[in-house]
């Protein structure tokens, strides 16, 4: 076989090749990038200048109105009027370039209209100067002055504008000189960086590649001495396609030396050759679907092969695994191990012979124990007043008794027991008699006679028979010690069933026997029980059995369970009931064949799944019920990220402009009013972005990493600076433990909890807060709550703000629940549902205690490492 071929393939050179391409051209491009980066600061700054020059036209041009000498002119020039035209012809073209130069940017353009309108208005009130110089002497004078007031005012408003646009572009040109100069300093340095790591990367490729190239030789090297001392039989094939491009057959390329050993075949024999005419695990098409299958879905594939050499049977487990453009397949000679499963099977079936035989001969024990008799009596139950029984009348005695104790029977009827046999009260006999007739159940039991000085011992069995008790007895003397082993072992066996009984009750199944033949069945009292039924309260069989099967499944149960039963297989199957109460269940059979006495029975077990499989069925519903919340959930998410904010920064882009342009118009109440709206849009901003943080908070999230939390509280510090400097706040903290958890949840937990101590602090004290840290015992936490360590870190926040009532200890923690009004206090209501999903999300518990006025405590339980 050619190792080096199929392992050395020229493929991973190419993907390297490509890849150190790639690197190459994305240097390039990044290169590339750079450069136009920074010609495009260059024409930023550039249109920035171009603009400003504009601007400075604008100011030449309305500065001209101001000018005495300028309105001299246009009144010296009245009659052509040329010099009014090409004024307002200046102005004009001055506002198409700012037009032009200002078209991409929204906040120039808002501005450039106003501004159009003022100079028209500016070009009106010249004209109207003009005009004013040709009324009456007595008035020249005052409408002159009253038409330079009205020059001014438009002038100012101009002025203004224009010192506003002024003010924006010289910010741009600051910014766009800013980011010029970062692209050119970058530029030569980043052609630099990228040259070197375009080297890096094919300096690196080639020593990989040669390293690869050594590992290779050593890999064949390797798989060659492996080969050649395993004890399976490892081939390669290659393919052979039909017309069609199917696999039909396939080629022998390698086969190592324990063909030979196992098949007696030479491995240069088979090579090149065909599988089905050289190999003889697979003689035909049928034997080779597994290496087709295998080939065409690039998956393993396990089978088993028998096959006779040299007059014995052998087994061969063979795994098939796709490689390079054909499969490897390696035979293991598992004919040890059938070998064993065949004995196994045999002693397996010897053993459930015996314990067939043991359960006859305990019924065969018992029925001769009831049937037996020698002594036969019959008491009549003597009771007190409170009816209780305090002794019998003896109405009946066999002759058996006579040689015993040489009573005649007819000389002791009618006597009571206690003056004829006083015994059986020391003995016990007396309570046997009793529980015979109370419980109404039969009393064995021994008792010891003495005659003469010889003991003899007595066998009883005491049934109750009307107000009364019949005892039956037996001398069992010679058979005590005889018998002795046999009682044991019936003690034994009765244990053994009680058992069984007890474990078919508690795993909910049944027994049952078939004899095929017969068709007599037996099942057990438990599986009497799982179909509504007390014990032996029907007579069991297959036709009886069938009325229990659901209509529905009926059809399938027949097919499935009479087919193994002509065929003798084991089949399992599951499948619905209604019991006699009419409730369904669902029930799995397991059954299994064997021959006694050369008669074929059944014995199987019936399990009532019905709890599983109503437990599957409720966790697909809940699977789909959370589906459906996720996607109602990313549904949301989608809608709170664009679609609600997407107005909002509408109305917050046209409130900044209306501002700039309209806010000098506003009375007081207006920009009050002006100033509420601006903070709703704030507020309503801060509101969907606390509720999709909290939404996006995912407890299913599994990228945990060890974080320490000093770390986390000094970073939160560091954020928090200005807002703890303006508060004067302190911050106490205990040594933190590490956990495993998400960094940034982390961070987002402190962060809430501190901020929200600072912002609730008492107005008479200087916010104090203390971060104290204890390992607890999981024990420490409600009961509950689902533990995954068994101990935790226990984190409190305590501070000394307003606190709140602790009746609200559960409901601070929901979704927009506030316990102050908006105007007290800024925020959304949701950062802490926020901490608690966090704490929930890394398996812990959160809670809160509080004091108004005191101050609060914020309690986390985080799991140890």
């Amino acid at each position: 076989m050619d190792f080096k071929r199929i392992y050395t393939s020229s493929k991973t050179y190419i993907v390297l090749l490509v890849i150190a391409i790639i690197l190459l051209l994305f240097s390039t491009s990044m290169a590339y990038r750079q450069i136009m980066l920074t010609q495009k600061s260059a024409e930023l700054v550039v249109h920035t200048l171009q603009v400003h020059n504009a601007i400075g036209d604008l100011t030449t041009h309305y500065t001209k109105a101001e000018s005495e000498e300028f309105r001299q002119e246009l009144l010296n020039d009245k009659p052509a009027n040329t010099a009014f035209e090409a004024y307002k012809l200046e102005g004009k073209k001055i506002m198409d370039t700012l037009s032009a130069l200002t078209k991409d940017n929204e906040l120039q353009v808002a501005r450039i209209k106003p501004l159009s309108a003022l100079l028209s208005k500016l070009n009106g009130q010249l004209i109207d100067l003009e005009v004013a110089n040709y009324q009456d002497s007595e008035n020249i004078v005052q409408a002159r002055q009253l038409q330079k007031i009205k020059i001014g005012k438009t002038l100012y408003e101009i002025r203004s504008i224009k010192n506003r646009m002024l003010e924006n572009e010289e910010r741009l040109m600051h910014e766009r000189k800013e980011k010029y100069a970062f692209h050119k300093s970058l530029t030569p340095n980043m052609l630099l960086v990228l040259a070197f790591f375009a080297l890096s990367v094919f300096i690196i490729s080639f020593f990989r590649i040669y390293n690869n190239k050594l590992k290779i030789r050593k890999s064949e090297a390797f798989l060659k001495s492996v080969l050649s001392t395993t004890d399976n039989i490892v081939n390669y094939y290659e393919p052979v396609f039909d017309s069609d491009k199917n696999p039909m057959d396939f080629k022998i390329v390698f086969a190592n030396e324990c063909n030979r050993d196992y098949l007696g075949i030479e491995p240069n024999d088979m090579l090149d050759k065909s599988v089905i005419k050289a190999h003889p695990l697979h003689k035909d098409y049928e034997e080779i679907k597994e290496l087709i299958q295998s080939y065409n879905e690039k998956n393993k594939v396990i089978f088993d092969r028998q096959l006779i050499v040299n007059e014995k049977r052998m087994w061969f487990r063979c795994l098939v695994t796709p490689l390079a453009e054909g499969i490897l397949v390696t035979y293991r000679n598992s004919t040890p191990e059938e070998e064993a499963k065949q004995m196994e099977l045999n002693l397996k079936k010897r053993l459930e012979n015996q314990n067939l035989m043991l359960l006859d001969n305990r019924a065969l024990l018992t029925n001769i124990f009831k049937s037996i008799t020698h002594i036969v009596m019959h008491f009549k139950s003597i009771r007190d007043e409170d009816g209780k029984i305090v002794d019998f009348e003896i109405l009946f005695v066999n002759d058996k008794i006579s040689p015993l104790t040489g009573d005649i029977p007819d000389d002791i009827k009618n006597s009571k027991v206690s003056e004829v046999y006083p015994n059986i009260f020391k003995l016990g006999v007396f309570e046997h008699l009793v529980k015979a007739i109370e419980n109404d159940q039969p009393q064995n039991y021994e008792v010891p006679y003495n005659r003469n000085g010889t003991v003899k011992w007595f066998r009883a069995t005491a049934i109750k028979l009307g107000d009364g008790v019949t005892i039956t007895s037996r001398d069992v003397t010679e058979e005590k010690e005889k018998t002795e082993q046999i009682i044991k072992l019936n003690e034994q066996l009765v244990i053994q069933n009680s058992i069984l009984k007890e474990a078919e009750r508690m795993a909910k199944t049944g027994s049952f026997f078939w004899d095929m033949d017969t068709n007599v069945s037996e099942v057990s009292d438990n599986f009497h029980k799982m179909l509504g039924y007390g014990p032996n309260e029907f007579l069991p069989s297959f036709e009886k059995y069938r009325e229990f099967i659901h209509p529905e499944d009926l059809e399938e149960f027949e097919k499935i369970g009479l087919n193994p039963v002509e065929k003798i297989l084991t089949k399992e199957h599951t499948y619905r009931i209604v019991t006699k109460q009419g409730r369904l269940k669902h029930f799995k059979t397991n059954g299994q064949f064997i021959n006694r006495n050369d008669t074929m029975v059944m014995v199987g077990v019936v399990q009532d799944v019905t709890e599983t499989i109503e437990a599957e069925e409720e966790l697909l519903k809940s699977n789909l019920e959370l589906k459906s919340r996720n996607s109602e959930l990313e549904s949301f998410n989608r809608v709170a990220s664009h679609d609600l904010q997407e107005p909002l920064r509408k109305i917050q882009l046209f409130a900044l402009r209306i501002e700039d342009t309209e806010a000098e118009k506003f009375s007081v109440k207006s920009q009050e009013y002006f100033s509420k709206v601006i903070k709703a849009v704030h507020r309503m901003q801060s509101l969907i972005q606390n509720l999709l943080a909290y939404s996006r908070i995912d407890s299913s999230k599994k990228d945990f990493e060890k974080i320490d939390l000093n770390t986390v509280l000094e970073k939160v510090k560091e954020d928090l600076s200005t807002s703890m400097h303006d508060s004067q706040a302190e911050i106490i903290s205990d040594n933190l433990p590490k956990v495993k958890g998400v960094v940034f949840q982390m961070e987002q937990l402190f962060t809430n909890l501190i901020s929200n101590a600072i912002k609730y602090k008492n107005a008479n004290k200087t916010p104090k807060i203390q971060i104290q840290y204890t390992k607890v015992p999981a024990s420490e936490l409600p009961q509950y709550i689902l533990k995954s360590s068994r101990q935790y870190h226990k984190i409190s926040f305590v501070d000394n703000g307003i606190g709140f009532n602790q009746q609200y200890a559960e409901k601070i923690f929901e979704v927009f629940q506030r316990l102050h009004q908006k105007t007290e206090y800024s925020g959304t209501g949701i950062g802490l549902a926020i901490c608690k999903k966090i704490v929930e999300n890394h398996n812990g518990y959160m809670y809160a205690t509080a004091t108004e006025g005191v101050g609060a405590e914020f309690i986390v339980y985080l799991p140890e490492l």
